[in-house]
């Protein structure tokens, strides 16, 4: 290769993506079955695959899909078609970010979304097993990614073929069939369907998709296995979760989920905040903008300070400043991002990102796994934020006066 195609290279778009695929397919080497992988493996020992997915829709999920998908790589195929299939997978999450995300700035957007999706801490995708995490999250998040798609590609007039609607659907199919994802589908589908009846753009394909949002939420709901193992694991990790009021409940859901982002010092959450507080300092003078941006620095350094000098933190305080976190952090985004002026639905759509986010990890407020999950519920969530990152840096950041010295800074 010589220095001229060396250099168009580097200078491409797809290289931050490129980098960061190489070194998600170094990290597979040393992935490994544990846990619940080494359980999916011999459950078709002494029953079929159907059998199986029986059982488990009777007794335990109604991830009847997303748990069939796993067993077949579990049970049947070597481990080494699984890590292709997941990076393959890596790949499509990033693939479908940029596409619904990134529309100028390829490069530089590409490699703050790189960044950011380094920053979601890759250990909680391996609490119950590489495989059986990866296969309930990441796959979940990259397909039900890819699902969003064919709405971006309505709202700029491009066509769909039949190939591509096809894929669209089977990403529906799998992503839809995990409880938070389909939440985050709906939310989403029914979202933009209202703008886009409204604005007279819909397509067949929008509605099957929604269908098959739809037919996967009854299917959560009816599902017995669901409610024995609500049962079950409330005996087994949270005895005193039916007794608990509902209030309690409320602020479990909440804290819970701030306490990995803040309690863990999750720099993705952290770098969130501040280039928040960045973004509206560089573009506005009044003064009490500056300090609404500045706020949720602010509430949290008061958390952190008061967490230091207390063993105990009263659940009413904790809730309080948590709350207030979120609920300043919503208003700077609105400030920021939303064109309040233009009276059109899309607009809000970083808030409506915001908004899902923080819901695909409070509903876990009504499971009695609450705690015993672990972080990896909050995937989605965080995902939601590196989304978010990128559209301060697509429509904000690169646009102000100094966001190039700021783009230079990071890459140093």
């Amino acid at each position: 290769m010589n220095v001229e195609n060396l250099k168009k290279l580097f200078k491409s778009e797809k290289i931050p993506i490129l980098i960061f695929m190489v070194g998600i397919a170094i990290l597979h080497i040393f992935i490994q079955k544990e846990n619940d992988d080494l359980y999916f493996s011999t459950v078709c020992e002494n029953m079929g695959l159907f059998d199986f997915l029986g059982q488990r829709y009777n007794i335990w999920t109604s991830r009847i899909i997303v748990e069939g998908v796993l067993v077949i790589f579990c049970n049947f195929l070597p481990i080494e078609i699984w890590k292709i299939a997941n990076i393959g997978m890596y790949g499509l999450l990033i693939y479908s970010m940029s596409k619904l995300f990134v529309t100028e700035n390829k490069q530089k957007l590409n490699c703050i979304l790189v960044i950011s999706l380094i920053l979601v801490p890759i250990t909680i995708l391996k609490e119950a097993g590489w495989m059986a995490t990866m296969n309930n999250y990441l796959w979940v998040a990259a397909t039900g990614l890819y699902a969003m798609i064919p709405i971006k590609k309505l709202l700029n007039n491009e066509k769909i073929n039949i190939l591509q609607a096809i894929s669209f659907v089977i990403a529906t199919i799998y992503a839809s069939n995990q409880e938070q994802m389909a939440g985050i589908l709906f939310l989403v589908y029914t979202f933009f369907l209202i703008y886009i009846i409204k604005n007279k753009k819909q397509k067949p394909i929008l509605f099957i998709i929604y269908a098959i949002i739809l037919l996967n939420i009854i299917l959560i709901m009816t599902c017995p296995g669901n409610a024995n193992r609500k049962i079950q694991e409330e005996e087994t990790w949270y005895p005193e979760y039916s007794e608990t009021s509902l209030p309690v409940k409320l602020s479990q859901g909440l804290t819970s989920m701030m306490d990995y982002a803040i309690g863990k010092g999750r720099i993705l959450f952290y770098g969130f905040i501040a280039l928040i507080t960045y973004t509206i300092w560089r573009s506005s003078k009044d003064i009490k903008y500056r300090l609404l941006g500045m706020s949720p620095i602010i509430l949290v350094v008061i958390f952190d300070e008061v967490t230091r000098n207390s063993k105990e933190l009263n659940m009413i305080f904790k809730t309080c400043i948590y709350l207030l976190i979120l609920i300043s952090i919503g208003v700077c985004l609105y400030h920021i991002l939303c064109k309040k002026k233009e009276k059109d639905m899309k607009n809000f759509t970083p808030l409506l990102i915001y908004i899902v986010g923080i819901l695909s990890r409070y509903v876990m407020a009504f499971s009695p796994t609450i705690y015993a999950s672990g972080e990896r519920t909050s995937f989605f969530w965080y995902l939601s934020i590196s989304i978010l990152i990128i559209l301060l840096f697509r429509d904000k950041i690169f646009k102000l006066g100094k966001g190039e010295k700021l783009w230079e800074s990071l890459k140093r």
